[in-house]
């Protein structure tokens, strides 16, 4: 099987270009009600959001706040896809908002290009909206997840998609970065919630354990390539300590039936071995 990835190579293709041209020469006498959309949702118009809004002071004392790990396998970085991730984790986002979470982003577009790491989420600030009334801290935190799944839509489609890939390179990295965030001065971190978005379905690479071209769809088949992602020999993968681990994105996307299935016993595979609170 091969992996559906994005046939744009890049995060700026020339049909998504136009496609934006020709909706701003259509949308030009709204720019004032744009603009101020845009102040509201806490960026400059035409800007990048500024999430220093949405930020509060670290826990004192004795005190934690949890960390929330976002990690995008990112295989199709069209507008529509982009709208997808977002989505999917604004209800992260809505509660990292309610509670005081920090929140780090890495993404990954597949290939040999290295990890990308968003300065918006970069884990050593705590994103909180905390208001005397209750009306406007709703409005607030609102209009707070509204700013950053744009921020995330923006991730996801300025990401450079390779032909190869798979969330391999991700999770083998995930307790040395908890590790080092957590050893931040000033940074008290609590437990740590890792959202992983992929489909699962790994591509191009044969060293790879979650490579799924040629595999037939099988519980067994999946279980296998899952078990030599934690053996001794390989070590590609190891269980992440103290973490609640969330899947998202699989089945998601177009994608075969034999590689709906596949991805979906690897889910359950994955999900054996990775932490005791998995989903």
């Amino acid at each position: 099987m091969t992996r559906p990835r994005s046939e744009d190579t890049g995060p700026a293709s020339a049909s998504r270009l136009a496609g934006l041209l020709a909706a701003a020469l259509l949308a030009a006498p709204a720019l004032a009600g744009c603009d101020a959309m845009d102040s509201m949702l806490g960026r400059e118009a035409a800007g990048p959001v500024d999430c220093a809004r949405y930020q509060d002071d670290a826990p004192k004392g004795d005190d934690t706040a949890p960390l929330l790990m976002l990690y995008l396998d990112i295989s199709d970085n069209s507008a529509e896809n982009a709208g997808r991730v977002a989505e999917g984790l604004r209800p992260y986002l809505d509660a990292a908002l309610r509670e005081g979470q920090y929140i780090r982003l890495v993404a990954s577009g597949g290939g040999d290009a290295a990890l990308t790491y968003s300065d918006c989420f970069d884990g050593g600030s705590l994103f909180k909206i905390d208001r005397n009334n209750d009306t406007r801290e709703e409005k607030d935190r609102t209009a707070a997840v509204e700013a950053l799944t744009e921020e995330i839509d923006h991730v996801v489609q300025s990401e450079h998609v390779s032909p190869t890939g798979s969330v391999t390179k991700l999770l083998s990295g995930v307790n040395d970065e908890i590790a080092t965030l957590r050893a931040a001065p000033g940074v008290r971190m609590g437990s740590a919630t890792v959202v992983v978005w992929s489909d699962l379905l790994g591509s191009g690479e044969t060293s790879d354990c979650l490579n799924v071209d040629g595999k037939k769809a099988s519980v067994q088949i999946a279980e296998a390539m899952v078990r030599r992602c934690f053996s001794p020999e390989t070590q590609q993968l190891r269980p992440i300590a103290d973490s609640k681990v969330r899947f998202l994105g699989v089945n998601v996307g177009a994608a075969t039936k034999p590689q709906q299935d596949i991805a979906r016993y690897l889910k359950g595979e994955l999900c054996r071995r990775i932490s005791s609170d998995c989903g």
